[in-house]
């Protein structure tokens, strides 16, 4: 596709939006890509944007500051995250983690809305703190299953978009406080499902789950310190046999792959920054440099300077496929 047929494309595209889905706020030119990693258009003075998107144009490897949610309209459409292919389908909705790198390739005629937000108004409240587990990796949810929680999302989701496009009064704090049930949702589901620590089945369970939500505030303030396994088994009252399998059950993971998952993440975002690598490494709990790069490139697959090399803009940035997507 040439540049002209391009423009010729988008000029289509925007016409065939329906009209109560156009944006509210005339500034927004589009999104912006520098290098890898995006300035984040949010609305002038807010947290979030949203539109409908039904162009073909996709999008090479990047990574934001923003939660990305991505809710399919109409026909498909594919996301690679983490090296991991997604393939929606109509009605299927995926949350990508903050600062981590994703791939929309493009080439799919249909619909889809894609919300970018940022999340930290809600960082500050334990309960967010303790979703973690969940959230640290991409969240997909799929319309085929028919799930309870599939659809009390989707409900809130479109909830959402339909606040984000009324421009009515006072929109972006309603659109918060919706904001706020849908993780309220995730979370009461996840640990619903989690035999020790689901809160309705006792006072034992409860404790449980108090105690092991202390605990992930605890290395969400500490995990540039010294944390040892002991420490943390000792911190809620368990041996170090219990700990282990009661942490591998209310996080999905190890102590230890947790904690360096919360040293990489703010890695992460530090790296966003112009603070120096080292300085960055030693910050995150990293006692030299050749730990950090190489714990870093295996949980991202690339080494911290490459990572930062991704540094925001999708103008430039826009990839265009006439052909099926590949791996």
């Amino acid at each position: 596709m040439t540049e002209e047929e391009l423009q010729e494309y988008r000029i289509r595209a925007r016409e065939q939006t329906p009209v109560k889905y156009r944006q509210p706020i005339s500034e927004y030119v589009g999104r912006d890509v520098n290098g890898d990693e995006e300035n984040v258009d949010y609305v002038p003075g807010t947290h979030l944007r949203i539109w409908y998107n039904n162009l073909i144009e996709g999008y090479e490897m990047h990574h934001h500051s923003a939660t990305e949610i991505i809710l399919c309209v109409e026909n498909g459409y594919s996301v690679f995250v983490e090296n991991q292919l997604y393939t929606m389908s109509e009605g299927d909705i995926i949350f990508i983690p903050p600062n981590t790198l994703h791939r929309l390739p493009g080439g799919f005629e249909g619909a889809r809305f894609i919300c970018l937000m940022d999340l930290a108004p809600l960082q500050e409240f334990r309960d967010f703190k303790v979703l973690d587990p969940v959230l640290m990796h991409p969240l997909y949810l799929n319309k085929n299953t028919g799930s309870a929680l599939y659809h009390r999302i989707y409900e809130l989701m479109m909830q959402i978009i339909e606040t984000y496009f009324g421009s009515r009064s006072m929109w972006e704090l309603s659109i918060y406080s919706t904001l706020f049930e849908v993780y309220t949702t995730i979370g009461q589901d996840y640990y619903a499902s989690k035999d020790s620590f689901s809160t309705s089945e006792g006072p034992r369970h409860k404790a449980n789950y108090e105690k092991f939500a202390g605990l992930l505030n605890m290395i969400d303030e500490h995990y540039g310190e010294d944390i040892t396994l002991e420490q943390a088994a000792d911190s809620v009252g368990f041996s170090k046999f219990h700990f282990t399998r009661l942490f591998k059950e209310y996080t999905g993971t190890t102590f230890l792959d947790y904690v360096m998952h919360k040293r990489i993440q703010a890695a992460q975002e530090l790296l966003s920054t112009d603070q120096s690598i080292t300085s960055i490494a030693f910050r995150t709990g990293f006692n030299n440099l050749t730990s950090f790069n190489r714990s870093f490139k295996k949980y991202t697959g690339l080494s911290p300077s490459q990572y930062r090399l991704m540094n925001e803009t999708y103008r430039g940035h826009i990839s265009v496929f006439s052909e099926s997507v590949e791996a």
